[in-house]
């Protein structure tokens, strides 16, 4: 891998508060410092895939991803209670040099699990076919390879006694899952509804409702994973928040959350969704 333009250290901002919780937007490490020790009972986030970098095949296991991520996981550690949940969406990738995969996320897990402190759960699989429409150039363009439906999302936690609530997620089951499987096949939760657009595709010039529903998972997603590991009142944390999934599942759910996110955009984004959830 090599690196590209990273967002660097970014002063966190307040962008957003709701009875709940805040959202900020700046630097994810500066976010965590923020917040005092052993309060989350769950991180629910989705990382940058590669990091500030490029996916090469001449580096497929991505050393430079497992260091950059180290930092927001220190943090990650100290804000989880001792029997709390980091669940983590972390995906391979394409490299852009070959029709080869890279695996910089089976390092990142690899790592973690080497150094005794945090043990692996469970992974999940949801379906995505928002991957579908990604113009990939081995699949989308050559047609030699098939084209990405499934994300990884890992379960992960330092001790493997940690609350969970089976029963909070049955109503998420559907038919192609077996009664409380691990892939996930999620609609758009009622939170969805609230669109930031003025209206249709037709009149969203700026293209921001688009960009909203393209790059944000559904708000049903962090619902399931904060149905199943906290209850009412225990705290949920996001540091790489996007366009707000987390804190709207949170919302809906009566949790405190605290999210955040670099981009000036999407936690604009993020605002709006949250402000009209609340009207």
């Amino acid at each position: 891998m090599t690196p590209r333009t990273a967002p660097g250290d970014v002063a966190v901002r307040t962008v957003t508060s709701t009875d709940g919780g805040t959202l900020t937007q700046g630097d994810a490490v500066g976010f965590l410092r923020s917040l005092p020790d052993a309060t989350a009972r769950l991180v629910v986030t989705s990382p940058w895939f590669t990091g500030p970098f490029t996916a090469s095949s001449t580096d497929p296991t991505g050393p430079g991803f497992v260091k950059w991520l180290d930092p927001f996981l220190t943090e990650i550690a100290r804000v989880l209670r001792p029997d709390g949940s980091l669940v983590m969406e972390l995906g391979c990738c394409w490299a852009k040099d070959a029709p080869v995969r890279t695996v910089q996320n089976f390092s990142a897990i690899n790592g973690l699990l080497a150094g005794g402190d945090w043990h692996l759960l469970q992974e999940f699989y949801w379906y995505n076919p928002g991957f579908l429409d990604t113009d990939v150039e081995w699949s989308g363009r050559r047609r030699e390879r098939f084209e990405d439906c499934v994300s990884m999302w890992f379960w992960l936690a330092r001790t493997p006694d940690v609350p969970v609530d089976v029963q909070g997620v049955r109503g998420f089951q559907n038919h192609l899952t077996r009664a409380y499987g691990n892939f996930l096949v999620l609609g758009d939760s009622t939170a969805d509804d609230h669109d930031p657009g003025p209206g249709d595709v037709a009149g969203d010039p700026s293209g921001e409702r688009a960009r909203a529903h393209a790059e944000r998972f559904p708000v049903a997603l962090p619902e399931y994973f904060i149905r199943l590991l906290t209850r009412e009142g225990e705290l949920v944390v996001d540091p790489f928040a996007g366009t707000g999934a987390t804190a709207l599942a949170a919302e809906a759910t009566g949790r405190p959350w605290a999210c955040n996110d670099f981009s000036d955009e999407a936690t604009g984004i993020a605002q709006r969704r949250i402000d009209a959830l609340r009207r």
